[in-house]
């Protein structure tokens, strides 16, 4: 929900790639097969500082077997049903994210990067405009010129 990665980057993650200092993640493989960059903004880095381990072991690794990515599916079940939200998917975590950026004025370039997407058009398909703030565009662009 703080950086629009993918899920298997997320279980992928290494400590050993975390820079919590300089606030990233290295990711040395992603889905279209490059390297990239993932940023952390400051209160996911202060809730990483918590669990922050030293090594390779994975980042959201088991506890009884660090080497294994953690089995998310249980909690993840929990959460969205305790939040009112039992459609809610993962991935729908990144179309948010997309959004959020485009919003805030982002350009497609901008939230692709941070997505990792290859193509602009792929990350057209993820950033959504709000109602709300489609709503307060056109007030502020075209209401006083009616």
């Amino acid at each position: 929900m703080g950086t629009g990665c993918r899920l298997g980057e997320a279980l992928s993650t290494r400590w050993c790639d975390v820079d919590l200092h300089d606030r990233h993640v290295f990711l040395p493989d992603t889905k279209n097969g490059t390297s990239r960059v993932l940023t952390l903004p400051e209160p996911l880095v202060a809730e990483l500082k918590k669990h922050r381990q030293i090594g390779v072991g994975l980042v959201f690794g088991r506890d009884e077997e660090p080497a294994a990515p953690f089995h998310f599916r249980k909690h993840w079940n929990q959460a969205r049903t305790a939040a009112g939200l039992p459609d809610l998917r993962l991935h729908d975590l990144r179309h948010d994210v997309a959004s959020q950026l485009a919003m805030a004025g982002a350009t497609l370039h901008e939230v692709a990067e941070v997505l990792g997407h290859k193509s602009v058009q792929t990350t057209k398909r993820y950033a959504h405009l709000s109602t709300s703030h489609k709503q307060a565009l056109t007030d502020r662009v075209l209401g006083d010129k009616l």
